[in-house]
């Protein structure tokens, strides 16, 4: 859920900064940009992490069965 968040948020961003550039200043237009890009970034490392996490888990789980194998 966390992941859909940011992608939404992500993308809404970048949306209001392409609306803006006709109607604000740039610097506004420019803070939404780099706003949608950081929410970019931290949806990279949210990704990344959950993606280490379930690996993670695996092997472990993995490893417990293994040794119950032998008994």
């Amino acid at each position: 859920m966390p992941i859909i968040k940011l992608a939404i948020l992500t993308i809404v961003y970048k949306l209001l900064s392409g609306v803006t550039e006709v109607i604000a200043d740039s610097k506004i237009t420019d803070l939404l940009e780099q706003t949608g890009d950081i929410f970019k970034i931290f949806l990279a490392i949210l990704s990344s992490i959950s993606f280490m996490i379930i690996i993670g888990t695996a092997l472990v789980l993995k490893i417990s069965n293994s040794g119950m194998m032998y008994r």
